[in-house]
């Protein structure tokens, strides 16, 4: 090895003042480094941005529960109008589904919203301050971000989910901690318990316990559209009902009666169908023009359906006739089973307008009928079956709220919500009344 030509000065020895500094000259070789740059001030841009909207929505969370207004209305008057029995007390309180693809919701009983897909994926849990008394959920059809309106003590609680677009098969991991909150309120509308999204989700119609009016909002404006006068003007609505061509709107009043709204007239005005009884629960045909309706303390099932049109000079308007279709006091199916139903406490109707199912308020099964609908516009209900839990479990156990969906193509399934909080599924295939009187006369 041969020695070094460096000479180290020693440690005691000074420091040349002379000495000229070590100086190192950067070049940028690489043309990228100045795209990376830019990258990462964007990032960082919108990593800020995310923690702005993050802080400015706990602190407006927390005003809202600090100043709270104070809402004289009894929450107990939700248990004794709400389509889901033991609303206070039962594990779900309401299942909806997705318009437009797989996902569907389950609202539970602490007020949280549990959002799943058919294929029984680990679900995502959305929750928030301002989601108190809960009482419905809507799924935004047609929306390019997961977005669903949540009716509660407060108004509205508008969810949206802005990383992820909708797909065929949605992931509902890649939904964990991604959603919004935007709270749609007015003054006197609390307590919500009912909400519809018009045909291409732009309008949301809600009724609440506080409001003697029924309100539209266009949430992405957060603005009250337009506002519909209760005629009777001394309740509340309990029940929304859109017809499946959306040219109806169907308002049931919580003390009695019930109203319809032309969507094709420029007043939104209301016109009062039934008067004097209050209606529990009511489901659409899907052919759009017969209205299958219950009515509380009664256990029979009745049809409001269209009669025509008056011949009113320039002024046509549909006259609307009610008739009994059948008491669910005694039923017996096809395959002779015998039952006590009484009083029904939810319809829901099958996408396809084949079967129609009933819970009750006070029996612990699930009755499924056939819909016939016959040619001059008459419904009949044939009972064909009788659905109980197929899990044993200890205590009372009833049905508590049922919701019809999509599984596949035409396959569809029934969502039964158990006030245990167990969730079961029933399969239909039947595509037609023929097929189904024929499946179940095999029973």
């Amino acid at each position: 090895m041969e020695p070094s030509n460096i000479a180290f000065p020693e440690g005691n020895a000074p420091i040349c003042n002379n000495q000229q500094p070590r100086r190192v000259h950067f070049e940028r070789n690489n043309a990228d480094i100045g795209n990376q740059t830019e990258q990462l001030l964007d990032l960082l841009w919108y990593l800020a941005n995310e923690c702005w909207q993050w802080f400015r929505q706990k602190l407006d969370q927390l005003k809202r529960l600090c100043f709270r207004p104070k809402c004289n209305i009894d929450p107990e008057v939700l248990d004794r109008i709400s389509q889901t029995r033991g609303w206070k007390t039962s594990a779900i309180r309401f299942v909806e589904f997705h318009p437009n693809n797989s996902l569907m919701a389950f609202l539970t009983n602490d007020d949280v919203v549990l959002i799943s897909n058919t294929n029984g994926d680990w679900p995502t849990e959305i929750q928030s301050v301002n989601q108190k008394d809960t009482t419905c959920v809507a799924f935004r059809p047609w929306s390019q971000t997961c977005e669903l309106a949540v009716g509660c003590a407060d108004g509205i609680c508008l969810w949206w989910d802005s990383r992820r677009l909708l797909n065929a098969n949605p992931n509902i991991r890649h939904m964990m901690g991604t959603h919004q909150l935007q709270v749609l309120e007015d003054k006197g509308h609390n307590y919500v318990t009912s909400m519809q999204w018009n045909e291409d989700g732009t309008i949301l119609v809600t009724a609440a316990l506080g409001s003697s009016h029924i309100m539209l909002w266009k949430p992405d404006c957060q603005q009250k559209m337009r506002l519909i006068s209760n005629p009777e003007s001394v309740g509340s609505f309990s029940l929304l009902r859109f017809s499946p061509d959306f040219q109806e709107l169907f308002c049931a009043s919580c003390h009695a009666g019930a109203s319809l709204c032309q969507l094709n007239s420029s007043d939104w005005k209301l016109k009062q169908i039934i008067g004097q009884q209050r209606i529990q629960t009511a489901v659409w045909t899907t052919c759009g023009s017969i209205l299958l309706f219950g009515c509380y303390g009664s256990t029979r099932v009745y049809s409001c359906s269209s009669d025509g049109e008056d011949s009113v000079f320039l002024r046509p308007q549909s006259q609307w006739r009610v008739q009994l279709i059948m008491d669910l006091q005694n039923v017996t199916t096809f395959a002779g089973q015998q039952r006590c139903c009484g009083e029904p406490q939810c319809l829901a109707m099958d996408p396809l307008g084949i079967f129609m199912a009933s819970i009750f308020k006070e029996q612990s099964f699930v009755l499924l009928s056939i819909l016939n609908t016959t040619r001059w516009g008459t419904v009949k209900l044939l009972p064909v079956e009788f659905i109980d839990c197929d899990m044993s479990m200890d205590g009372d156990q009833y049905p508590a709220y049922i919701a019809f969906g999509v599984l596949e193509g035409e396959i569809r399934m029934l969502m039964i919500a158990w006030n245990s909080g167990y969730i079961q599924r029933y399969d239909i295939r039947a595509r037609c009344f023929e097929e189904a009187k024929w499946a179940f006369s095999k029973i």
